[in-house]
């Protein structure tokens, strides 16, 4: 599947407000089906390590895109289920393999849920800095793997 992410898409979602869960949603979940709208919504609250500094929303929002492919959706479905999960562990190893966590304040160095280390975040545009290129690399490798 030909990548057609690039930094500049992803930079004009960002200033639109939009967080990193929702880009990485919406590149992947467009191209399964999704209505944008709805892939907006769904991925809102889990920005910022779902706003708490913990998992990347690069990371989530990717899970959330491989779930949509390959997840269980009739009962007993051991094999889903279990593709799932190997999907999302080549997911998580490859992201892991580029930039060592998937814990969000990991990755930034500091906990964005908490109010004095945000500061320092924004101060040091952070999130100008790192995020753009985690959402771009996490569209990459779902490239790979829908």
């Amino acid at each position: 599947m030909e990548n057609i992410m690039t930094l500049e898409k992803v930079n004009e979602l960002r200033s639109q407000g939009f967080n990193c869960s929702q880009i990485v949603f919406l590149y992947g979940s467009e191209r399964l089906g999704l209505e944008p709208e709805k892939a907006l919504k769904i991925a809102g609250a889990f920005g910022g390590g779902m706003y708490n500094g913990e998992t990347c929303g690069c990371v989530t929002g990717a899970l959330m895109v491989l779930g949509l492919k390959y997840g269980q959706s009739v009962p007993y479905d051991l094999a889903a289920k279990n593709l799932l999960i190997q999907k999302k562990t080549g997911f998580e190893e490859k992201f892991k393999e580029a930039h060592e966590t998937l814990i969000c304040k990991e990755i930034l160095g500091y906990d964005i849920s908490n109010p004095s280390e945000k500061s320092i975040i924004v101060e040091k545009g952070l999130l100008d800095e790192i995020c753009p290129y985690l959402i771009w690399d996490a569209c990459q490798i779902l490239d790979e793997m829908l």
